[in-house]
């Protein structure tokens, strides 16, 4: 509803008479009077709806994947989480503590021959002894017909350039930064790497204690990860329930032989975050 002062100046009196003289020339004429804020820009003038990514399904049964890794799909979705992201062919992508390079097998794929895939191998900054070795194999036995051509294995997210990644991205793992003080201390270091607007894609495991990580069962609550990615220097963009289980109680990690749900399919949050332009 438009509102007016109560004392016009015969300036704006007379305007007013126009005005609602006009109206009460298009009621006899059948029309209504819009209210201004209803009035909707021509169809031309409208922004252009994004656009949703897709991938050719195909991309899954590439050379060297193995029977967990196709289980592990149902569980994962990385199709439609890897959409979520944003990745694009062509990006330089992270693929943040990786090991069974699971996520990276399918990232080169969609990267193509003009992306990269970086195979991150420590969280931290420092590595363990033996675990660049035994990843750079896991590459090796995986790269079938030359598939992971377009994947490089490197220590820490200190050997990368700053601002030279597209898309980093971390699954299950943020929760093993430590504690609160070491996770947001940390956050910066995947800040660096990324270029301006670049998105950080984070899951880990749900857990429902709001104050702190749930160690015991690997898991982390969500608004707690959020507020301290925030709090590291990034922009918070979105969320998605896409890995949501219901039948989920948080009260174990799935890598048991009893417990309810294996632990690809538990519940897990999945955040995605830029890095702010300036």
């Amino acid at each position: 509803m438009i509102s007016f002062r109560r004392h016009l100046t015969s300036r704006f009196a007379a305007t007013f008479a126009t005005a609602l003289l006009a109206a009460s020339v298009i009621a006899c004429a059948g029309g209504e009077p819009a209210d201004d804020a209803a009035v909707e820009a021509p169809a031309s003038e409208q922004p252009a709806a994004a656009e949703s990514i897709s991938y050719d399904p195909a991309i899954l049964e590439v050379a060297g994947r193995s029977e967990d890794d196709h289980y592990r799909d149902g569980g994962m979705k990385p199709l439609e989480v890897y959409a979520f992201f944003g990745v694009e062919p062509g990006m330089t992508i992270g693929d943040l503590s990786t090991s069974g390079m699971y996520n990276a097998h399918i990232l080169s794929q969609i990267a193509g021959p003009e992306g990269t895939v970086y195979a991150i191998v420590a969280l931290g900054d420092t590595l363990r002894e033996g675990s660049l070795e035994r990843v750079q194999e896991t590459l090796d036995g995986r790269n079938v017909d030359g598939v992971l051509a377009n994947v490089e294995v490197i220590s820490t997210l200190e050997d990368l350039p700053e601002n030279s990644i597209d898309v980093l991205i971390t699954v299950r793992n943020y929760h093993d930064f430590g504690e609160r003080a070491e996770r947001v201390a940390n956050v910066p270091r995947m800040l660096r790497v990324l270029k301006p607007g670049g998105i950080l894609g984070a899951i880990d495991a749900y857990s429902d204690k709001t104050d702190e990580r749930d160690e015991s069962f690997h898991r982390l609550n969500e608004a707690l990860a959020r507020e301290e990615i925030v709090e590291g220097g990034f922009e918070f963009v979105e969320a998605s329930e896409l890995l949501y289980n219901s039948e989920d109680t948080f009260d174990f990690d799935g890598r048991r032989a009893d417990d309810p749900i294996h632990r690809y399919y538990i519940q897990r949050w999945t955040l995605k975050f830029r890095k702010p332009m300036n």
